[in-house]
């Protein structure tokens, strides 16, 4: 916008009305002004032109006639906008007080603002990089701007004129120009200088009279060209890290309109195909409906702080998600909530092995089994978890091994559900628990008198009572010697004798055995009998650690977050960093251990939420206690300084970085030994 002060002149000459025309030519020309203006009593009345004197010259009998004036002024704040009025000659600017501050005839306004626009109009130009040419019919130069100056190496006195068409290599003729056609994006050279650019025909009162070149330095656009690149495959990069991270990212303004998804979209939970279909919708109208149910948006926006909710759709679908309000000079801008899957639909699994196959990284799988949940999302549990279910149309004697803690009853529950055997009994005996002497008659019975305290009725044993069923024999390896040489009898006949009895009975069980020995290697000590380990290894499974599934964390955490909310009557969420510090943990004690960091952070936890702190406090440990005073303040052996100095630096950067993933990357060490390290401060 211009304004009138940008454009008006000072006052030099100032007459009254008696003032002669020759004492007004001689201030005209003493001041090199152009105009004259005639008060009475301070007050600006009139006003005369050099042109206007003359005129009166030609007509008057001497210089010593007064001066006659003209009274077309039309007074303008200095400080607004510039417009113009009809039969007004002379403009007058004021300020605030009413003092007269210049003047500008409205000819010469006209003038000065086309060439204040026609400059502000060649800066932008040239601030934009783009240089321009035009031309007439004929292709003569009749324009060129500072920037094509610039980009050509060539002053512009040097092109004025000249034929452009023949100055020009360029790849299509520009007679189609002439015509009327626009050639865009067309690569053209002059004095060696690659440029690209557009050509428009230049029409005036719809006659075609020349052309114009817009255009930049052809390396210009490159760099341009890599940076759009460059943006378009970050974001790309980012919705794959998105994606990988199981995550649905939604963002919400603060009048409930979806504006952006990113990550990995829940289409069963929002029941349609394609992100696409949600944005710019309002979360009410799926709410309302009954889409989905608690409205974790609204909570936000009520309770005003990062809220957490189990939602559940229809279907079965279930959503863990975190809705977390975003703030802007303490005006609520936005919310952004995260969310995951936590639900299973035993029917979409069975319906297509393929869909099986590209769906089971983006949920979480739960199977009931008589009480018994196998939780998980991992590819290696899923994999697992279809072998079993194929060995468990056998009878085969199957052998679970797998680290103390992962779960290993779990899945005997798994093969014995899914077998023809489900509707009879599952027994489980844990070969560790029971008394060498008491182990037989335990598993085999006994008779009436056998041995003192007998009952006198006898008893029949766990093998009698999983008759037609399945026993599962945890701690195989804990089995005493004398009893390896019964139950390899057991296996290969299929019948069983009681303490104390010399009659015996058949039995029909399919036995489960599970370990976290190396029975081999027991076996090449001589603690474990090499036949009975080869009766037992027909069908081995292997159950993996925790630690080399990580996926299964979280489900995982949350399910045992539910199981306990609802035995204590607790209302606890976990913050995403917490669940992030959860991933990271090595879990040396797998799911057992994960179960009881999870009980201990639900009951020992003071706030509503659970936060990364508390998570490294309850796996780590509280780091003023074992903090010792620095090494250098007393001498020690050199090995005992280097290993207290690295027990503190991984402390530390614990309480600074949170996770092990993290800190692993700072010290240069692996994850997993951030954890054997912090797992051994621990003790």
């Amino acid at each position: 916008m211009i304004i009138w002060k940008d454009i008006l002149k000072p006052i030099d000459v100032m007459v009254d009305t008696e003032s002669t025309l020759e004492a007004v030519i001689q201030l005209l020309t003493a001041r090199k002004a152009d105009a004259a203006f005639v008060e009475r009593e301070g007050t600006i009345i009139g006003y005369c032109t050099v042109q206007h004197i003359m005129e009166q010259l030609a007509q008057s009998e001497g210089l010593h006639e007064p001066i006659s004036y003209k009274d077309d002024i039309l007074r303008v704040p200095q400080l607004s906008a510039v417009e113009f009025s009809h039969n007004i000659s002379m403009i007058i600017g004021e300020n605030l007080d009413r003092e007269v501050m210049g003047y500008i005839t409205v000819k010469e306004a006209k003038s000065k603002i086309n060439e204040l626009k026609l400059t502000h109009l060649n800066q932008l130009l040239h601030g934009s990089g783009v240089g321009i040419v035009r031309t007439n019919i004929h292709y003569e130069i009749e324009f060129i701007n500072e920037t094509a100056e610039n980009i050509l190496g060539i002053p512009s006195s040097f092109l004025l004129f000249r034929n452009y068409k023949a100055l020009l290599t360029v790849d299509k003729d520009l007679e189609r120009v002439m015509k009327g056609e626009t050639l865009v994006s067309l690569n053209s050279s002059i004095n060696f200088k690659q440029m690209s650019g557009n050509f428009y025909p230049l029409r005036i009162n719809g006659k075609i009279t020349g052309l114009v070149h817009m255009f930049f330095l052809r390396e210009v656009f490159e760099e341009a060209v890599q940076e759009l690149d460059f943006v378009r495959n970050l974001y790309s990069d980012l919705q794959a890290v998105y994606a990988s991270s199981q995550e649905q990212i939604l963002v919400i303004d603060e009048n409930g309109k979806i504006i952006r998804v990113a990550g990995l979209f829940l289409s069963n939970f929002w029941k349609v195909d394609k992100p696409e279909k949600i944005i710019g919708k309002y979360i009410s109208e799926f709410t309302e409906k009954n889409r989905f149910q608690p409205d974790v948006f609204n909570l936000c926006i009520q309770q005003k702080k990062k809220v957490t909710a189990l939602q559940e759709a229809s279907g079965g679908r279930r959503v863990w998600s975190v809705a977390t309000p975003v703030y802007h000079e303490g005006k609520l801008e936005k919310v952004v909530i995260l969310s995951r899957d936590i639900s299973h639909n035993r029917e979409e699994r069975s319906s297509s092995k393929s869909a099986e196959a590209a769906d089971i990284t983006d949920k979480l799988a739960s199977i009931h089994i008589r009480g018994k949940k196998l939780v998980y999302r991992s590819q290696k549990i899923e994999n697992l978890r279809a072998e079993l279910q194929r060995v468990a149309q056998l009878n085969s004697t199957v052998l679970l091994e797998g680290e103390s803690g992962v779960g290993k009853e779990i899945f005997a529950h798994k093969i014995h559900s899914e077998s023809a055997r489900k509707e009879q009994a599952f027994i489980r005996v844990n070969c560790g628990a029971i008394p060498e002497q008491l182990i037989e008659s335990e598993l085999f019975g006994y008779e009436k008198g056998a041995f003192t305290g007998a009952d006198r009725n006898g008893k029949a044993g766990l093998f009698e009572i999983a008759h037609n069923g399945t026993i599962f024999l945890d701690e195989i390896g804990e089995l005493p010697l004398t009893m390896q040489v019964k139950l390899l009898r057991v296996l290969q006949e299929r019948e069983i004798t009681r303490v104390g009895g010399t009659r015996t009975i058949a039995v029909d069980v399919r036995v489960i055995t599970a370990t976290n020995k190396n029975l081999q290697q027991m076996v090449e000590e001589g603690v474990f009998r090499e036949d009975l380990y080869y009766r037992l290894n027909v069908i081995p499974f292997e159950i993996p650690p925790l630690r080399e599934r990580k996926e299964d964390i979280f489900p995982l955490a949350i399910f045992f977050l539910e199981q306990f909310k609802q035995m204590y009557e607790i209302k606890k969420s976990f913050t995403p960093e917490a669940i992030e510090v959860l991933e990271t943990y090595d879990w040396p004690g797998n799911v057992r251990e994960l179960q009881n960091i999870i009980e201990r952070l639900i009951v020992l936890s003071k706030d509503e939420w659970i936060h990364r702190e508390n998570v490294i406090t309850s796996l780590y440990g509280d780091r003023q206690k074992r903090e010792k005073p620095p090494f250098v303040f007393e001498i020690m052996p050199l090995k005992e300084a280097v290993e207290q100095l690295e027990n503190q630096l991984i402390i530390r950067g614990m309480q600074k970085y949170g996770t092990a993933a993290k800190l692993s990357e700072v010290l240069g060490v692996s994850p997993a030994t951030i954890s054997r390290r912090m797992k051994k401060l621990k003790e």
